[in-house]
């Protein structure tokens, strides 16, 4: 018995060092919120989202959640009283079947073994969007004029975000290694009526001061500007327009199989209201159209 639990601690060992492999530099994620029949999360819940969703797979009703993790250890190749142990029925015979143990998101291990089917590609890529998705953040947005200051008619107003991730990628491994990568493009939507959301180039624009005229800056391709025709606070108009600042990741995964997809999109916002005056001109003398 203590000979298959030194396995079974083994392989966990193993599973919880690449895990932690795989998840350095990253934002630790919320609660898992859905699994795939194979155990993998699927979804993960937006740090900060106040609703805990689902428990993970141990089944506890507090702590951490926990989710199984593909080992590379094979504990039913070692003695088969594991299967009693655990209380695993064994494999089909002359089935390829993947080794799983229990881990949990703060890093803790279980002390619980499975075997499962081998997942499809395009289920390992549906658990790896879960996780990347975990750690995508809302957009930090700065402008010209800066936030709460209101904009002029006729005059261009810059966008960018300053928490621009790029492109982000992870990668699971299940017999084969599947790679998932998400790529964000970067939308403003302004608010005013009628108003096109503005396309952006990568992170957005900053304005130069000293570069040349806003209206030349703002004509450039793929420039994160908008210039408002409609000022706001008089009859029939709110005080500021509702605009916002999103930022959407398309997903794609490759397989070392050579199948490939795509996945669900994710979208973060972040609300931009717009507050807009009129600057009229006096001008003396001359003849009075």
């Amino acid at each position: 018995m203590n000979a298959f639990r030194t396995v079974v601690a083994v392989a966990v060992a193993v599973a919880v060092a690449a895990g932690a492999s795989q998840r350095a530099g990253a934002e630790t994620p919320g609660a898992c919120i859905d699994f795939d029949r194979s155990g993998f999360c699927i979804e993960w819940s937006i740090p900060g989202n106040e609703d805990p969703g689902t428990e993970g797979a141990s089944g506890g009703g507090e702590g951490p959640p926990c989710y199984w993790v593909t080992t590379e250890i094979d504990p039913g190749s070692v003695d088969e009283t594991l299967f009693v142990d655990y209380g695993l029925a064994p494999p089909p015979e002359g089935v390829a079947v993947v080794w799983q143990v229990l881990e949990c998101s703060d890093g803790t291990a279980i002390d619980d073994i499975r075997w499962i089917l081998p997942p499809n590609p395009g289920e390992i890529a549906a658990g790896v969007r879960g996780r990347i998705a975990g750690t995508l953040p809302e957009p930090t947005v700065v402008s010209s004029p800066a936030d709460g200051v209101a904009a002029i008619v006729g005059v261009p107003v810059f966008v960018q975000v300053t928490n621009w991730t790029g492109v982000v990628t992870a990668q699971e491994c299940a017999g084969f290694c599947v790679t998932v990568s998400a790529t964000p493009t970067l939308t403003f939507h302004p608010g005013e009526p009628d108003a096109p959301a503005v396309a952006c180039a990568g992170s957005g624009t900053a304005y130069a001061p000293d570069g040349p005229p806003p209206v030349e800056q703002a004509a450039a391709e793929g420039a994160c500007s908008y210039t408002y025709a409609l000022r706001t606070g008089v009859a029939g108009r709110p005080a500021a327009w509702s605009g916002s600042v999103s930022v959407t990741w398309a997903i794609t995964w490759t397989a070392t199989t050579g199948a490939s997809g795509t996945l669900a999109s994710v979208t973060r916002s972040t609300d931009l209201p717009r507050a807009v005056e009129e600057v009229q001109t006096v001008v003396n003398g001359g003849d009075t159209p």
